[in-house]
């Protein structure tokens, strides 16, 4: 699976700077993914789960994900990156 760079960022500092191989959170219109060569977006974010799939090599549980709670942000998908900006990781 192809990866992407993500950045996390809150008004702490940055959360997470590193390629993964996909993102799962709830988006402004619901539930949404987003994978490298996805189209490019701006979207609110609302609280709630955020999964992060660090790669596609298969771990005890499945996959080797990185899951947190996010508060209301933004997120933004660009060619060259993926940017969550969060008002708070936990």
């Amino acid at each position: 699976m192809e990866k992407f760079r993500l950045k996390i960022l809150t008004p702490e500092g940055t959360v997470m700077d590193k390629d993964v191989a996909g993102l799962y959170l709830r988006g402004a219109e619901g539930d949404l993914a987003v994978f490298a060569g996805h189209i490019p977006f701006v979207t609110p974010v609302k609280p709630g789960k955020c999964t992060v799939v660090s790669s596609d090599d298969k771990s005890a549980d499945g996959f080797d994900d990185v899951e947190g709670m996010i508060s209301e942000g933004m997120l933004r998908v660009t060619s060259k990156e993926v940017l969550l900006m969060v008002r708070s990781w936990e």
